[in-house]
C-alpha cells in the first residue's frame, strides 16, 4: 500500500511540473512570435504605449529564456545581424552563468516593472529605460527603439548589471552610452565586443 501511495505522489509531482514547463515554453514562444507595428512609417507620440509594451515583451522574453534555460528567437525584436548575434550569445553565456551559480541576479519570465524613462532622441529614434525585478532582484534594461516598415525594432540594448555579459563586453555603465543607432554597424567596435565575448566564454568554461 505504501509503494502504491508513493507511486501516486510521484505521478502527481510529475503531472504538476510538466504543465508548468509547457506553459513557460508556450509563453516564451508567444513572446518570440509577437509582432509590434505602428500606423505610420515613423514613430509618433501616440506610439508611446506600444514602445513600452514592446520593450517589456523583449525583457520578459530574454530573462524568461535565461530562467527556463530555453533557446528563443529575437528576430521580431532585432533586425541588425550584429546585434542579433550578440544578443543570442549573451543569452547563451548568461544561461551558463545561471547553471554555474556565477550570477547574482534572479531571472524570471514574469517581471515586475517600475516607472519607465522615455525620451525622443530623433524623429524616428527613442530611448527607453525600463527598471524591472524578479523575486526581489532588480535591474534596468536600456533600449534604443526605432521603426522600419511600420515595425518597431531594437537598435541597441544594455542591461549592464554587475555580473552582466554585456557589462564585460560592451562597457561599464558609467561609460556605455545608449544613444547611437549605428553602433552595431561599427565593425571595429563590433569586432572588439566579440573578441571580449570569446575571452569571457573561455573564462566561464574554466570556472
Amino acid at each position: 500500500m505504501r509503494i502504491f501511495t508513493l507511486g501516486i505522489v510521484v505521478l502527481m509531482l510529475f503531472a504538476s511540473v510538466e504543465p508548468s514547463e509547457k506553459l513557460a515554453a508556450k509563453s516564451l514562444s508567444e513572446l518570440a512570435n509577437r509582432k509590434f507595428s505602428i500606423k505610420e512609417d515613423q514613430i509618433r507620440e501616440d506610439d508611446y504605449d506600444s514602445i513600452v509594451t514592446f520593450g517589456k515583451a523583449f525583457i520578459n522574453l530574454y530573462t524568461g529564456a535565461v530562467a527556463k534555460q530555453e533557446t528563443v528567437v529575437f528576430e521580431n525584436y532585432i533586425s541588425n545581424a550584429n546585434l542579433l548575434n550578440f544578443t543570442n550569445k549573451m543569452l547563451e553565456l548568461t544561461q551558463k552563468q545561471e547553471l554555474s551559480g556565477a550570477s547574482s541576479v534572479n531571472f524570471g519570465l514574469d517581471n515586475e516593472f517600475r516607472e519607465e524613462v522615455f525620451k525622443k532622441l530623433d524623429k524616428n529614434l527613442y530611448y527607453l529605460s525600463l527598471p524591472f525585478s524578479s523575486e526581489g532582484s532588480g535591474m534596468t534594461c536600456k533600449l534604443l527603439v526605432q521603426s522600419s516598415n511600420k515595425s518597431l525594432e531594437i537598435v541597441d540594448l544594455y542591461f549592464g548589471y554587475k555580473d552582466g555579459v554585456d557589462t564585460f563586453t560592451t562597457g561599464h555603465p558609467a561609460e556605455r552610452k545608449i544613444n547611437n543607432p549605428q553602433i552595431w554597424d561599427d565593425q571595429e567596435w563590433v569586432d572588439g565586443v566579440f573578441e571580449k565575448l570569446e575571452r569571457y566564454e573561455t573564462e566561464l568554461s574554466v570556472k
